[in-house]
């Protein structure tokens, strides 16, 4: 039997998105129809452009951001996670298209999307995005593998850049290919994505957040609240802008940030309701 659609339920509300630093905003955030979402644009590790963009992380959050804005036009209503990867194997075919170096590490980003399917809706998460449900049974998609790695590779190279930047490109790889538990979304010829998932219907939901890792160190870094359920209030009533006004004043006090490879980070987060 077929199941009957009906019209959208996923109301949109704010959405910001800032750079963390002087240099391009790498976070993206968007929505249209069926799909909203946030991607966290990975750090380059080049200083110069194999792919037609300012970098090679600005080509691949904006391909991705316009692959997910016609799917969502077009009604897309399926997994989340076959979503991802129907994308990376768009990507990794417009990347072999203008002649990437195969012995170049391709960009990479972290993905956080939802797919509005009418009664309820499918989340999925890649890398270290979080997805935050608010509602009769609270979830929190989004995982600490990415920070732990990030803070040994920091204290081991520590003031050495030349070795900071291998020990990004090693982990880089991993996280792209080695299958393990986590992964980044890349166009990889050998590429092994990992999406963490959820699903729920509208009627048991409030409210859902999606973020970047920028956004999310108001509990992971900064523990400005103790966990998510303190944060949801706060981003409905007085809004994103406020909670990212938190950040920023944060990341400006002298000690913070001293585990990362940027003290400050880009920020991108939406928030979404039934309608």
């Amino acid at each position: 039997m077929d199941v009957m659609r009906v019209g959208p339920a996923m109301k949109v509300g704010e959405a910001i998105t800032s750079a963390g630093g002087m240099r391009a905003n790498e976070d993206r955030v968007g929505h249209r129809g069926t799909l909203a979402w946030v991607i966290d644009g990975a750090t380059d590790l080049y200083d110069d452009t194999a792919l037609p963009a300012g970098s090679d992380v600005q080509w691949l959050v904006d391909s991705i951001g316009e692959r997910l804005t016609q799917a969502g036009a077009d009604d897309y209503r399926g997994s989340a996670a076959e979503l991802l990867t129907l994308t990376a194997a768009d990507v990794a075919r417009e990347q072999a298209a203008l002649s990437f170096p195969p012995s170049r590490v391709p960009p990479a980003c972290s993905i956080a999307v939802c797919v509005d399917q009418g009664i309820g809706y499918d989340l999925a998460r890649i890398g270290d995005a979080t997805a935050i449900v608010d509602g009769v049974w609270p979830v929190v998609l989004s995982t600490d593998y990415f920070d732990q790695r990030e803070a040994a590779a920091v204290a081991t190279n520590e003031g050495e850049a030349d070795r900071v930047v291998a020990a990004m490109h090693q982990r880089r790889l991993h996280t792209m290919t080695s299958g393990d538990v986590e992964s980044v979304f890349s166009g990889h010829p050998n590429r092994q994505l990992r999406p963490h998932t959820v699903c729920g219907e509208w009627t048991h939901t409030d409210c859902i957040l999606l973020c970047t890792d920028g956004f999310a160190r108001l509990v992971t870094d900064y523990r400005l609240y103790r966990s998510w359920t303190q944060v949801i209030p706060d981003a409905r009533d007085r809004g994103l802008h406020y909670l990212e006004k938190l950040i920023r004043d944060a990341e400006s006090k002298p000690g913070n940030g001293g585990g990362r490879f940027k003290r400050a980070d880009d920020v991108a987060a939406l928030l979404l309701t039934p309608n």
